[in-house]
Formats: C-alpha cells, sequence, structure tokens
C-alpha cells in the first residue's frame, strides 16, 4: 500500500462484513463500490489518490490512498437580477440589486456583470470553503453501503435496511479515525473478525495501512488476487508427486469467492470408476463439489482431486476424508445411472421424447424433433449443403434423445454430452454422434462453434426453431428479462450463419421457417408481425456481436444499419468491412470524404422532406453545367467498379474510389448550384447525388458515422 505523502493526506478504509454472500454477486458489487466512491469525491471535490476494492464471501472492502483531510475550496457563480432592474433612472442602485448582494454578504458596488441569453445580469462569485473530509465521509460511506444492488437482497432487522445478505460489521476509518455512523443497526467502527471457521475473535485494526496485515495474521487473505495466485500454487504443490492438476480458470475464480484462505488437499477415490467417461468424472468433481481433477503426464484423468480447504493445515485429515465420502457417493451414483442408461435402445428412447413438454403452447420435445427435421432438409436444399439427408434425419431424431436418460436428469449439463457418448456405444456414425452434442453449441457467446456441416446444420434449425416457436407466441427477451435464454440462442444462430452461409439473404428464408409452426400458433393472434420483429431482434443482436469485437458503436451501425427490416444478408461481409472502415478512418483523407457524403445525405433528406422528385435514370440532356458531367461521368465509371470491389470483398479498395470521386464532388458543389429555380434540373441534380449515394449504399452509411 503508498505511504502517506504529507501531513494534509490520509488513507481510508471502508469493510462491510456480512453472511456470505453468492459469489456472482461480487465481482458486480466490486464495480460498483468504486464508481460510487470516485463519482462522490469528484462531486465533493475531494482529492484522492488509487481507489482499490477487496473482497471475499464475507466482506467487501474499499481502500482510498492519498485521500486528501479537506475538500478543495470552491467558487459558485450566483447569478443576480437584470442590470435594467439594478439600477434606477438616477444611476442608484435598486432594492433589488442591494437586497441580491446583501443576501451574498457583499456590497452592491461588488457585483459583476454578465452577458447571457437574456441579456444582462448582475453576478456574483461565491466562495465556499472545502470541508473536514472525515466529515464528509460519514455521509459518503453509508452512501455507497446503501447503492449497491444485488440480483435479489433481504431484509433482516427492523429498519428495512436491503442488502445481500445480514450485515454484521463495519470498519470506517479515515487515517486512525473512525468514521461513526450506524446502518442496518450496525454501528461503523474500527474491528473486524478473523475467518470464521477458524477464529471469530475480533480484530482490531488501528489503521488503515494495516489492514491487510492484520488479517493475514488471522488466515484471511482480503486481496482476491493474492488469494487467487496462493491458491494455485497450493494446488500444484499438492499435486505435484502424482500429476498435474486440470486446468480451470473459471472454476478458480468461483472457489477464489468461496474462501478467505486457500489450502490444498489431495484427495483419492477407487480405480474402478475410471471406467466413466472423462465427462461424467469431471462434472461429480468439479461441477458438484468445486474440486480439481488430477490428470497423468498423458493427459488421462487419475483417481484423485484436490479440494480447496478454507482455512490453513489444520486438521486436513477429517477434510480429505470428509471430500473423499462426498465425491465417492456422487461416482457410485453417476456409475449406476451410467450402467442403466446403457442397458436402454437409444432408438426405443425416441419415443419416450413425446412425454417432455418443451411448452405448453408449443408442444413435445418430440414434436420439435420432428418440425426441426423438416426444416433441416428445407435449409439443406434452400442453401445447396448438401448434407446426406439420411444422416440428417438421423441425427436430428438422436439430438434430443439423452433427455430421457438418468444421467442428464441428474446432470443437465450433459445434456449433448452423453447423447454422443451413448451414441458412439450404439454404433452411430462419428459424424451423426458429434452433432448430437455440438447442435447446442456455442454454450456462450463466444463458446466454440460445431466444427462440421451436419452438426452446424442442425444447430442453426434448432436454434431458429426456437426463436420462432418463441417470439409466435409472445415470448420475447425484455430489459434483463430473458427466461428462455433467446439471446444466447440467437447469438449462437448469428455466428453459426456468418460461419456457414455469410452471403445468404436470411429474411426470406426466417419468413419460410413459419409456415412449418403448428396451426395453434399460425393462428395465434400473438404471432402478427413477429417475422418483422425477429429480424429487427437478430439485427440488434448482430450488432452485439461486432461491438464485442471491438468496433465502435457508430461504426457497426453504419455497416449494419443499410439492412432494412425485410433484408439479413451478406452477414459474413461486416466484419472485414469494418476492418476497413476501421483503417480508413484512421487516415488523414477520411474526414473530408465523411464531410462530403454526410452533406449529401442532408441534401437527400431535405429533399424528401421538400417531396423532390429523385429519380433513378439521370436525365443527361438536363445536365448543363460541365462540373455536374463530368461528376456523372465518373460516377458510371466507379460504379462498376464498386460493384466488382464489393462482390470480391475488397473493401480497401472501395475506399480508393471515394478518393478517386472526391474532386469531381468538390467541383461540383463549387460550381453547380443544386436547388437550381428550375425544377426538372433540380431534380436531376438530386437525383445524380443520389446515383451517387447509391453507389456506396451497399458498403456503409456516412451519415450515422460521429
Amino acid at each position: 500500500m503508498s505511504k502517506i505523502s504529507n501531513d494534509n493526506e490520509r488513507i481510508a478504509l471502508l469493510e462491510v462484513g456480512m453472511e456470505e454472500i453468492p459469489t456472482s454477486y461480487i465481482e458486480p458489487a466490486l464495480k460498483q463500490i468504486k464508481q460510487i466512491a470516485l463519482k462522490e469525491f469528484v462531486n465533493l471535490n475531494i482529492k484522492h489518490g488509487l481507489i482499490k476494492t477487496f473482497a471475499t464471501p464475507r466482506r467487501l472492502t474499499l481502500i482510498v490512498e492519498n485521500l486528501s483531510i479537506k475538500s478543495e475550496d470552491k467558487t459558485e457563480e450566483v447569478l443576480g437580477p437584470s442590470c435594467k432592474v439594478a439600477k434606477d433612472i438616477n444611476g442608484q442602485w435598486t432594492q433589488a440589486a442591494k437586497g441580491f448582494a446583501t443576501k451574498n454578504g457583499t456590497t452592491s458596488d461588488k457585483l459583476n456583470k454578465k452577458i447571457t441569453e437574456k441579456g444582462e445580469y448582475l453576478f456574483f462569485i461565491k466562495k465556499i470553503k472545502g470541508e473536514k473530509t472525515e466529515d464528509l465521509l460519514t455521509v459518503i460511506f453509508p452512501k455507497i453501503i446503501s447503492s449497491i444492488s444485488f440480483p435479489k437482497a433481504m431484509v433482516w432487522e427492523k429498519s428495512g435496511f436491503k442488502f445481500a445478505r445480514p450485515i454484521r460489521n463495519i470498519v470506517a476509518l479515515f487515517g486512525k479515525k473512525i468514521i461513526k455512523f450506524k446502518i442496518a443497526d450496525v454501528n461503523s467502527s474500527n474491528w473486524t473478525i478473523g475467518l470464521h471457521t477458524y477464529d471469530r475473535s475480533k480484530v482490531k485494526i488501528d489503521c488503515p495501512e494495516n489492514y491487510i496485515v492484520a488479517l493475514k495474521n488471522k488466515s484471511v487473505l482480503v486481496d482476491q488476487n493474492v488469494r487467487r495466485e496462493e491458491m494455485k500454487k497450493s494446488i500444484e504443490f499438492a499435486v505435484k508427486s502424482v500429476g498435474v492438476v486440470v486446468v480451470d480458470d473459471a472454476l478458480i475464480d468461483e472457489t477464489n469467492y468461496l474462501i478467505e484462505y486457500a489450502s490444498a488437499v489431495l484427495c483419492d477415490f477407487d480405480k474402478k470408476y475410471l471406467d466413466l467417461p472423462p465427462e461424467v468424472l469431471a462434472v461429480c468433481i468439479k461441477k458438484s463439489q468445486k474440486c480439481f481433477a488430477v490428470n497423468d503426464k498423458n493427459g488421462k484423468f487419475l483417481n484423485c482431486f484436490v479440494c480447496i480447504k478454507n482455512g490453513g493445515f489444520a486438521r486436513l485429515d477429517i477434510v480429505k476424508e470428509g471430500y473423499e465420502k462426498v465425491v465417492v457417493t456422487r461416482l457410485i451414483d453417476a456409475n449406476f445411472f451410467y450402467k442403466n442408461d446403457l442397458k436402454k435402445s437409444f432408438n426405443d428412447n425416441i419415443e419416450k421424447l413425446k412425454d417432455i413438454v418443451f411448452h405448453k403452447e408449443i408442444g413435445t420435445i418430440y414434436e420439435k424433433i420432428e418440425r426441426v427435421k423438416k426444416i433441416a432438409l428445407f435449409f439443406n436444399k434452400e442453401f445447396n449443403m448438401q448434407v446426406d439427408e439420411k444422416s440428417l434425419e438421423r441425427a436430428v431424431m438422436f439430438s434430443k434423445v439423452d433427455l430421457v436418460s438418468e444421467m442428464v436428469f441428474e446432470y443437465p449439463e450433459l445434456q449433448g454430452v452423453m447423447g454422443k457418448i451413448y451414441a458412439l456405444k450404439s454404433g452411430v456414425d462419428v459424424d451423426v454422434a458429434e452433432s448430437i452434442e455440438q447442435h447446442y453449441w456455442p454454450l456462450s457467446a463466444s463458446g466454440k462453434l460445431p466444427s462440421n456441416k451436419l452438426a452446424s446444420l442442425i444447430s442453426l434449425v434448432d436454434k431458429i426453431d426456437t426463436l420462432v416457436t418463441n417470439f409466435s407466441i409472445g415470448i420475447e427477451p425484455s430489459g434483463s428479462d430473458d427466461p428462455y435464454g433467446l439471446r444466447r440462442v440467437a447469438v449462437g444462430f448469428i455466428r453459426i450463419v456468418m460461419k456457414i452461409f455469410p452471403n445468404k439473404e436470411l429474411s426470406s428464408v426466417i419468413k419460410k421457417v413459419f409456415n412449418f409452426l403448428p396451426e395453434n400458433i399460425k393462428n395465434n393472434s400473438k404471432s402478427k408481425m413477429v417475422h418483422e420483429k425477429l429480424v429487427n431482434f437478430l439485427r440488434q443482436k448482430t450488432e452485439g456481436i461486432l461491438e464485442s469485437e471491438g468496433y465502435s458503436f457508430d461504426e457497426v451501425k453504419s455497416v449494419v444499419g443499410i439492412l432494412d427490416t425485410n433484408k439479413f444478408k451478406n452477414l459474413g461481409s461486416f466484419l472485414p468491412k469494418l476492418i476497413a472502415l476501421k483503417n480508413a478512418r484512421q487516415k488523414s483523407n477520411f474526414l473530408p470524404i465523411s464531410v462530403i457524403f454526410k452533406r449529401i445525405n442532408n441534401i437527400l433528406s431535405q429533399a424528401r422532406k421538400q417531396n423532390i422528385d429523385i429519380l433513378v435514370t439521370i436525365n443527361e440532356s438536363l445536365l448543363v453545367e460541365d462540373a455536374e458531367k463530368k461528376l456523372f461521368d465518373c460516377a458510371k465509371k466507379i460504379k462498376a467498379e464498386v460493384v466488382e470491389y464489393i462482390f470480391q470483398n475488397k473493401y480497401a479498395e472501395v475506399f480508393d474510389k471515394f478518393l478517386e470521386i472526391k474532386p469531381s464532388i468538390d467541383e461540383f458543389f463549387k460550381k453547380v448550384m443544386v436547388m437550381s429555380e428550375n425544377t426538372k434540373i433540380k431534380s436531376n441534380r438530386i437525383s445524380l447525388l443520389n446515383y451517387i449515394n447509391d453507389i456506396f449504399a451497399e458498403f456503409f452509411d456516412f451519415s450515422i458515422l460521429q
């Protein structure tokens, strides 16, 4: 921690100690704490150094370094009466001016004058002295605590204060001084609690500089980054003699917010359970118990795992025994499910899907796969994918079979995975078996895409069916509400489209998918205008995907925005267009081109408002000025070249054409009056500008760029 630089600065500390909160709440809470603190210090004009946030499952901590002992002095401009009423006809100050001066502790002669939009007014510059930071913190600290929002909050005491979990203690210090306040019936103090599973005694914090060390001495590593690294070292040390831990950063991150001090313990289980599929072992060890699997030097599972004890190395034997019992129980159950599932016919399980409801208004899972099969066959022909139809039908029918398995019933996260395993055990072709697992891909916004054409096609169709059916019965994501995960489904659909047929027109194809819906949904009143809603929804998701790639909002809008609701094509062109656009914007000659085309767009917009005819065909006999004749000749030449470049996805070359036509446009605006008094000539000149604009219309929209 930084040292105090002078006597006018202190370190501030705020720790909210509470009962254990969910791991998913912690990172967002830390972000909010930092943002709220920064905002308050800026608003109150308090100088400060680094703002740091730390967390364990039982404490949220804010440390602010080099915080000034008082807020900065500031001035405030107070507007008074108009100068017209400030003096009377004799040039003497009126009561209005005197009253304003007295109110602000000065005299009329010391008032200043200022010209505003409404005229000349008197004003006074008021000097406001800074306040003691320790006094301001009595307001700032409670505001920070009360402003943190959580997905779910609870009330546990009579004041009705809401927080993720009950607050048990609050540390609030500015240097060695306690910042006193009360919230949720808890008084702030200079004491906290050590590791709750080991030492619940009070820990006195005499000053913020000693906070981290004081807690470390009580087996609490409050800095989550330090705790994470110590946990990784402990795990590596524990497995050093037997193998290598299976790297799982997500599990490391989650476990890091389940503990306050990490001690890794090596555990083992009977080798017979290694006959289970690795995916099942991983779920039993990692997902269920938050433990780490161990591999041998060849990357195969060993009959051991690592658990994380919260605290030091005392009683490790008891912890080891407890974890082994729980994990072995899981493995016994999994082994039972696995053997039972293998006894059942893979084909016979298809019939059982008739008893699983996908949605009460949409039908069963069996009805869904029958619908997906028909749509998949349609897509296969529509896009000339040349997938073997028998394999396609077989893969679709098997795609959801594992949903009736005992293993997936117990571990839903294994859906698809177990389908692939059971299919291979039943002698199903590898491509078909892989499609059972991969048709769920991508599992996240950035997850892996299906690896073969068959899996890609089924994944695509399964997702569009889910979107179309849900939208048709009025289920759409709204705000943060998306219980059916339709945003994730849409992102997966778009990413696959970009991969397997990026240049196809999708809107009309999506519209045809509605023909495969059950009759009760087709005739549903909620299904009106669904096609347009869905295409717009997919367009928004496309923009989100591209923005996540690092492109600015206006760049994405300028490229994606050229589509109207009746088109949804050339998705594969978006990224290369954005790359070309981003590169072009960094060049000095881009801004003048941008200004020109924004001017053209403004003229066209005004023309439409004035109902001026904008024609597709240019009447060359009405081109009377040399500048407009040259511009039209240049435009005709460039149009053919731009069409070819866009067809070949050579978007950098399109910018060269912008440069080539720019001198002719400059000359046109310099020598030609667009809004001629002759109506026909005016319309023709505006049509010429529209002709030029249309040349680049399928590239991007200049008017959106900021």
